[in-house]
């Protein structure tokens, strides 16, 4: 077995230790309906849990079986928790390297989607809790996404389902093997749009 489907196997575990319900994994026909439907293929860890198994039940997004408007909902997520704090937080949230923010809505929602564009996308894993898509590698970060409140919540995906589903609170942090662009600046900066 090599390391990346390995990661699928130890995935499933502790999945299951926690309780969680696991459909068969996506079949490769199934992940291709996936990146033709949502426009991303999903980075190797992730990839391996979803092929070994497919969690299901709230908060877990159906890959298989799920509501459209749904999935493109979480997909959506950290770009209109962005648009929401460039337009309703006090200051509101600007990036430095965005230019003059605009006065308009619309126009602040356009380029706060354009620049975020620009990043990396994430993937939903569990609720608000996103990995990056491909092409980050093997052993990419778990991130929490609350609006601009972003942080690690595991170095890797199997780091965060450990802090996630059997961490009992308590969030472990190893160093992280890979820094994702845009995004571990944002984070190491405490979330300042001094620094996109």
């Amino acid at each position: 077995m090599d390391e990346i489907s390995d990661v699928g196997e130890k995935a499933a575990v502790i999945l299951r230790t926690a309780g969680v319900e696991l459909a068969p994994g996506l079949t490769d026909a199934e992940f291709d309906a996936v990146t033709e439907q949502h426009g991303f293929r999903f980075n190797p860890d992730h990839h391996s849990l979803l092929a070994t198994a497919l969690p299901v039940g709230d908060r877990w997004p159906d890959w298989r079986n799920g509501d459209e408007t749904y999935l493109r909902q979480m997909l959506d997520w950290p770009a209109r928790g962005m648009v929401f704090d460039a337009l309703r937080q006090d200051p509101p949230f600007w990036g430095a390297s965005w230019g003059h923010r605009p006065a308009a809505e619309s126009d602040v929602e356009a380029v706060t989607r354009r620049e975020l564009a620009k990043w990396p996308r994430l993937i939903p894993v569990f609720g608000h809790r996103m990995t990056p898509a491909a092409p980050s590698p093997s052993g990419s970060p778990v991130f929490s996404v609350w609006q601009t409140d972003v942080i690690f919540y595991g170095a890797d995906l199997l780091e965060y389902l450990e802090n996630e589903m059997a961490g009992y609170g308590i969030r472990h942090l190893s160093p992280r093997r890979v820094d994702v662009p845009y995004w571990t600046k944002f984070v190491e900066a405490a979330n300042s749009a001094d620094v996109i």
